[in-house]
């Protein structure tokens, strides 16, 4: 616990500076953690013998970042989704490569999941953020995340009784996860206040990402689970992986980026 909270007390900060003040060193902020989550992939995806094309997967893991980025510069949002065609065609194309031809649909399989559930999906932190001049939606959506993973946690830890999923997550309880989505929704409504929703889409968004954040966490567990590990890698300390820190994020940013452009700004 002193460790996760001496890690917290300096990241945050950082983070949140970096979201606010938004630019290169924003970037810098997205590509450090995704480089660091999608090779935290690939190592737990050798543990069972597959073998990723590493510098496939980290090439267009940087590219999805570093394109997005740019791409809300020059206003090429549209040609997002093609980056994914173009990287999914140089992924098979490197498969010819390959010295396991035997187990090729494996690996080619493995790192276009990891590009995909990395960098696909981490770009969306920079679309997210470019929705408002301060990052106010980005910093809206980690503090209500944050929230929500130190209440599930703390009382799962205390008052936990019957597990979530036990063959997933052994640690996770339904206490903790209800307890979660509770002070998710309290939180996302004063939290909105100061990101400029109204009440009733504070609150939407709230059971959005008290559900989203959740099953991405539980994903990210399924993955680690079915690798053998207890976690994606010791780079944090008291947290694990970049990947155990940043889980809750993978899969409720683009939810949230949808609805907040079909929805709120439409």
């Amino acid at each position: 616990m002193l460790r996760r909270v001496l890690t917290t007390l300096v990241g945050v900060p950082i983070v949140v500076g970096c979201v606010y003040f938004g630019g290169f060193a924003f970037l810098i902020l997205i590509l450090v953690g995704a480089i660091a989550c999608v090779n935290e992939f690939y190592n737990m995806m050798r543990l069972k013998d597959f073998q990723p094309v590493n510098w496939v997967g980290n090439f267009f893991t940087i590219f999805f970042i570093v394109f997005a980025y740019y791409a809300l510069r020059k206003h090429w949002e549209p040609a997002h989704s093609a980056i994914l065609t173009g990287a999914a065609l140089a992924t098979l194309i490197s498969a010819l490569f390959l010295r396991r031809p035997k187990k090729a649909i494996e690996d080619i399989a493995v790192t276009l999941m990891g590009m995909t559930y990395i960098g696909w999906f981490f770009s969306y932190f920079l679309f997210i953020r470019a929705l408002t001049e301060r990052g106010a939606y980005l910093l809206f959506l980690a503090a209500t995340i944050w929230v929500l993973d130190i209440v599930a946690y703390l009382v799962g830890t205390r008052f936990g009784r019957h597990k979530l999923s036990p063959v997933i997550s052994p640690k996770k309880t339904v206490e903790g996860a209800v307890a979660g989505f509770i002070v998710c929704l309290i939180a996302a409504g004063i939290f909105g206040y100061y990101a400029g929703f109204n009440m009733v889409h504070a609150l939407i968004l709230g059971i959005i990402i008290g559900v989203v954040a959740q099953l991405s966490d539980q994903v990210e567990s399924l993955i680690k689970r079915d690798a053998g590990v207890k976690d994606s890698s010791s780079l944090i300390p008291g947290h694990g992986g970049m990947l155990d820190l940043l889980d809750s994020f993978i899969l409720t940013a683009p939810v949230v980026y949808y609805y907040l452009v079909w929805v709120i700004l439409k």
